[in-house]
């Protein structure tokens, strides 16, 4: 535990100015309180401290009480009740019984108000009238000043313009915003902002403008070349603002291509004063027809903005952009001026062109396309691929020319074989031989990139020939390289083997790929002795499987696209006996094998049958289509009341196995061949483990996997030993309360 030793306070701003009477609001301040503690311990060395803030439960008294208008727990305001400052104002917190160490703050608070304008007098613009149509008057800045002090305190002059809330009297006469005078109608108006005051005459004399001044201000994040500024007024007041508001970092050179400028301008008066000038005012900027091609301007925010266009020329001019000031009701010209402007961009050092990687279209340094008619979908190859042309400009970097009005591309070898979009998309062309294309890309209307260019080798390949084999079906591990010429009967049965073809198409950059399963590839037979019947396998492709209809020989023509080949495939009336079966049935448990379930499953067995020619089936019960277990196999079971098979090789749990496994067989019949031979029967066992899941609701003592009441699950137990038995409980969804043994 920690207890409570000392209160901490602070304050993050200890000199708090009193700007009520300048501008109406309160300023705060508060003071920050954390309670310290130290853990209890026996060892001093081993004590540790730790402070919380409990600003919430703290009170705070300042002194001179008269320092503060308000005191709210620990927060401070100067306002209205504050009427002098102190140089040392000590404001003591406290929780409970715990006092802080006294907080110092100086209270500032002004003593003297001033108020002044950079012009005294605003007279009428000539021809220039407001947005309501009213004749449009000259502005002035205005300047507050403050003396601040107090008890202990030295006096402090301060510009707080920015911070004082400036209203006119006679607002008829005067408009005040923020810090700015504008004249609105002849006579005297009065601004005041707290106790000081000023007078302003507003004339209707007439003062003539001379010329607009625009400026350019660069985006901070433009590149710029270093040149010479361009010129500015010197009038004072016009300085502040420029230096205020636009940091005078206008540069007359742009040298990258999107870079652009803020034009801001202003209204040069006959007797030295500046107005400055915006859209809503009547100003129109431009760029004159010879450089439109260069630099482009637009509204953006109430501002307009110069932009150097892309393929933009070097230029350098006096008077780049032009400006007018309008009269916004009679539309009439007031004034106007121009800015000078150097657009200093580089020339290209280098061109490049590469293939999208968004269209890969070969693995090779060369892309490679394929025509539509040589099935380039179904083959998985690309009969176009996109163009990526990029130039680089010193000090701008890379440059994406791939769809510029400026780049050109053209086919310099290989006509023909392809076609260039001017998007810079290249296509094989239909009706083309095969061989590379030699792409050129050039710029020859850019003004900076007339002189590089860049080159590309493409190739359009297609298809060379087509080879085939019929392969077994079902397929088995190792069964694509056997080749199938002569499909025989199966055993005893008059079902033939069947076989599946598997083609590949070469092309004419000496690949292969393999067409056997796309659904394009098609098959015709001679005769009625082999039929072609596509199959649709389970990963959704599809196979042209040969089946056997009658003893016989037939042609076959097997094609892709325009590729066609022949071979020829025998049917014969002579048995390919079965030479060995293998059980594959995959158990509950392995070991030992058990098929544990609720009373009455039925699931699948699995065997493996291989023939005298070396073929096999991998899942003679399940994975053979068109030769059901039963035309091939019997089956039986040593002990059906446990564990019954099916004339089709699926097996149903019945009852546990107490003393022994149950003996699953599979029988293959022998039969007479058609030379009057024999083949001989294969018989197979596999002793399988019956073993009884509980049933929801439902108790099962003894192991779960093979012989319930054996100590290693598979010797029967002896008379008068004892065997340590197992219990399993199905609740379901239920919940176990009691067990009670009887």
């Amino acid at each position: 535990s920690a207890e409570p030793v000392g209160l901490l306070a602070y304050a993050p701003a200890t000199d708090v100015f009193n700007t009520y009477p300048l501008n109406g609001a309160t300023t705060n301040t508060t003071v920050l309180v954390r309670v310290v503690r130290r853990s209890i311990c026996s060892v001093p060395s081993g004590c540790r401290t730790s402070s919380d803030s409990v600003g919430d439960l703290a009170t705070c008294v300042a002194t001179p009480a008269s320092s503060f208008g308000t005191l709210a727990r620990c927060t401070l305001s100067v306002g209205p009740g504050t009427s002098a400052g102190f140089a040392t104002v000590n404001v003591t917190a406290s929780v409970g019984n715990l006092t802080a160490a006294p907080v110092r703050i100086r209270v500032w608070h002004p003593t003297a108000v001033s108020l002044a304008a950079a012009a005294s007098t605003l007279y009428r613009v000539d021809g220039a009238y407001t947005n309501e149509c009213e004749p449009l008057y000259q502005s002035t800045q205005l300047t507050v000043t403050a003396s601040f002090g107090g008890t202990g305190l030295p006096n402090v002059v301060v510009d707080v313009s920015c911070l004082s809330t400036i209203v006119s009297s006679d607002p008829d006469i005067v408009a005040v915003s923020g810090a700015t005078a504008t004249g609105v109608s002849s006579g005297a108006g009065v601004v005041v902002v707290g106790a000081a005051s000023l007078v302003l005459e507003v004339s209707s004399r007439i003062v003539l403008v001379s010329c607009v001044t625009p400026l350019l201000v660069l985006d901070t994040t433009t590149p710029w070349s270093t040149g010479v500024p361009l010129s500015v007024p010197t009038d004072p007041s016009y300085e502040l603002t420029v230096s205020a508001h636009y940091a005078k970092n206008a540069e007359a050179a742009l040298i990258v291509e999107g870079s652009g400028a803020t034009v801001v301008a202003f209204a040069m008066l006959a007797d030295g004063s500046y107005l400055e000038l915006s859209p809503a005012s009547g100003l129109k900027v431009f760029v004159p027809p010879q450089f439109q091609a260069t630099v482009a301007t637009s509204l953006q925010g109430g501002y307009y903005r110069a932009v150097v266009l892309p393929g933009a020329s070097n230029v350098a001019s006096a008077c780049l952009l032009h400006a007018e000031w309008v009269d916004v009701c009679s539309n009439a010209k007031l004034a106007e001026g121009a800015a000078g402007l150097n657009v200093t961009l580089p020339q290209a050092s280098s061109a490049t062109v590469t293939i999208s990687p968004a269209t890969p279209c070969g693995t090779g340094a060369v892309c490679s396309l394929t025509r539509p008619s040589d099935g380039a979908v179904y083959l998985g190859r690309l009969m176009s691929a996109q163009l990526v042309v990029r130039v680089a400009f010193p000090g701008s970097g890379l440059v994406d020319f791939t769809t510029d009005p400026a780049t050109v591309y053209t086919v310099v070898s290989g006509v023909g074989l392809v076609n260039v979009s001017a998007s810079g998309l290249v296509a094989a062309l239909e009706g083309s031989s095969f061989g590379a294309a030699v792409i050129n890309v050039t710029f020859p209307t850019h003004p900076r990139a007339a002189s590089v260019w860049a080159s590309i080798t493409v190739r359009v390949d297609g298809l060379t020939n087509i080879t085939w084999m019929a392969t077994p079906y079902p397929a088995y591990p190792g069964s694509t390289g056997v080749a199938v010429t002569t499909l025989r009967r199966i055993h005893c049965s008059d079902v033939y083997q069947r076989a599946v073809i598997s083609a590949s198409v070469g092309l004419s950059d000496g690949s292969l790929v393999d067409v056997s399963s796309n659904g394009q590839l098609w098959a015709s037979s001679s005769n009625d002795t082999v039929v072609p019947a596509p199959q649709r396998t389970y990963r959704n492709t599809v196979q042209l499987v040969l089946v056997g209809a009658s003893a016989g020989t037939a042609i076959l023509a097997v094609g892709f696209a325009d590729l066609v080949a022949q071979g020829a495939i025998s049917v014969s009336d002579s048995r390919v006996a079965v030479t060995s079966m293998q059980w594959t049935t995959v158990w509950d448990s392995a070991s030992p094998p058990t098929f544990a379930a609720v009373v009455g499953t039925t699931r699948a067995t699995r065997l493996r049958i291989v023939f005298f020619d070396g073929t096999e089936f991998v899942d003679a019960i399940g994975g053979v289509p068109f030769l059901p277990a039963s035309e091939l196999l019997v089956f039986s079971s040593g002990d059906p009341i446990r564990m019954n098979i099916s004339t089709s090789g699926y097996v149903t749990l019945r009852a546990s196995s107490y003393w022994s496994p149950v003996a699953l067989v599979a029988i293959v019949a022998g039969c007479s061949d058609d030379e009057g031979g024999s083949l001989m029967g294969n018989i197979i066992a596999e002793q399988v483990y019956a073993n009884l899941e509980p049933a929801v609701g439902d108790i099962d003592l003894g192991n779960r996997y093979g012989l319930p009441f054996s100590a290693d699950a598979q010797t029967p137990p002896s008379v008068g030993e004892s065997v340590a038995v197992p219990m399993r409980i199905n609740l379901g969804s239920g919940a176990y309360f009691t067990f009670t043994s009887f």
